[in-house]
């Protein structure tokens, strides 16, 4: 296994344990803005990863950013969360297979042309199961600055069709 197997392994056993900890939260009644201090992550982007984003950024004229990570918490959790499963019906299981899919060293960047600041990590050729389709696992990221510190932030997730995908990046 290859060091960039090892990290996409990482990253979805870090997923899947704040995705269980966040339903554990919610099936005992508890928002997630009152968990207190709990787990959390960052996701290191690969160079070329960096390198594209930093690449659109200079293209835009957006803030270039600093930081090569990007940190999850349950806040950044819970939006792709509930709204894949109000809105989409999908499982925690498929939510962590979009969130795996979609932040992964394989995964490609690409603008998010209807959105300011924004960008999308989207799965390339690795297709997620929803139901019984496949789809293209979609992240959407955003720039966001505090000082001199400019960093990349999550907005939400989701699964989208290879047309919806290049209609957006």
């Amino acid at each position: 296994m290859g060091n960039n197997q090892y990290g996409d392994a990482a990253v979805a056993q870090a997923f899947r344990a704040l995705l269980d900890h966040a339903t554990r939260l919610e099936q005992a009644g508890l928002r997630l803005d009152q968990a207190g201090h709990v787990a959390e992550f960052t996701y290191i982007l690969t160079a070329k990863q960096f390198d594209r984003i930093r690449k659109i950024c200079r293209q835009q004229q957006w803030p270039e950013p600093n930081c090569r990570g990007i940190r999850f918490d349950l806040e950044s959790i819970k939006h792709p969360l509930l709204a894949r499963q109000l809105k989409d019906g999908c499982t925690a299981d498929e939510v962590l297979e979009i969130l795996t899919s979609a932040y992964c060293s394989q995964s490609q960047v690409g603008l998010n042309k209807p959105k300011h600041a924004q960008m999308v990590m989207f799965s390339g050729g690795r297709k997620v199961l929803v139901g019984k389709t496949r789809y293209q696992a979609v992240a959407v990221i955003k720039v966001c600055q505090e000082g001199t510190r400019k960093y990349l932030a999550p907005v939400t997730a989701f699964h989208a069709t290879e047309a919806k995908v290049r209609s957006i990046s």
